[in-house]
């Protein structure tokens, strides 16, 4: 079993279907079948159940999914470290925007810029060292110091040509953006509120007029504009890693 076993693996368990982790992959059906087989075969275990609706991971199944999750973390942590001399950033999808094109605090040329989105950075965090962190939630690491603490202005936004005013409030799916927690707080019919999976897509919703969404003020622009006079102030954080 090597390392591309493991990659295998991972699609396979995360499309639920050898068909659709073969054409991801870009090998035969017959291929992933057969490495599926040897690694079963290797581990003295079924990894998963086969039925005519795809594949349905066992017990050990799951457990050989957070092995090889971890080792393709590690290993491609390992890569990072042995190839990249720049420092690296750490930052919120939103706050990339605003500190590179707004306050232009730093050149993408001089860092290795790694953009997640707030749950993922968490997490991110106690996996691999990163030199400067811009997030939307205070880091308790005692390895990062806190360098500045300051705000993000918001307000929610709809495009301008939008002609209902029933349509949905989009929010973001990861559960710790702040973005999307104001936006519950803030919105009395919870009925009214859709749950999207990417920040780009539900830019592309409010600029269709199909939905409103709270937002940096910062992405106001022709096709993007303010849906009322109201603003909060977001808090952000900025990080750098202490030896």
């Amino acid at each position: 079993m090597n390392f591309n076993d493991l990659y295998i693996y991972q699609t396979i368990y995360e499309t639920r279907s050898l068909n659709k982790a073969a054409l991801k992959l870009g090998y035969t059906q017959s291929n992933i079948t057969a490495r599926l087989k040897t690694m079963e075969r290797e581990l003295k275990t079924p990894l998963f159940v086969r039925s005519n609706l795809g594949v349905r991971p066992t017990k050990n199944g799951q457990k050989m999914y957070h092995f090889a999750t971890k080792a393709l973390q590690n290993y491609q942590n390992l890569k990072d470290d042995l190839t990249s001399n720049k420092p690296k950033v750490l930052i919120s999808e939103l706050l990339f925007g605003y500190v590179i094109t707004q306050k232009k605090q730093f050149a993408l040329d001089q860092y290795e810029v790694i953009i997640k989105s707030t749950n993922e950075i968490q997490e991110l965090l106690t996996k691999h060292p990163y030199d400067m962190v811009w997030a939307f939630t205070p880091i308790t690491l005692p390895q990062y110091s806190l360098i500045k603490k300051s705000h993000l202005q918001a307000c929610f936004l709809k495009g301008k040509k939008q002609e209902s005013k029933n349509v949905p409030v989009a929010i973001n799916a990861d559960i710790n953006c702040p973005f999307r927690n104001l936006t519950l707080k803030l919105t009395q019919n919870k009925n009214s509120v859709t749950e999207i999976d990417s920040l780009e897509m539900i830019l592309e919703l409010v600029k269709k007029g199909q939905a409103t969404a709270l937002l940096p003020k910062y992405l106001m622009n022709d096709d993007l504009v303010a849906a009322n006079s109201q603003s909060w102030n977001i808090p952000y954080y900025f990080y750098r890693y202490q030896l």
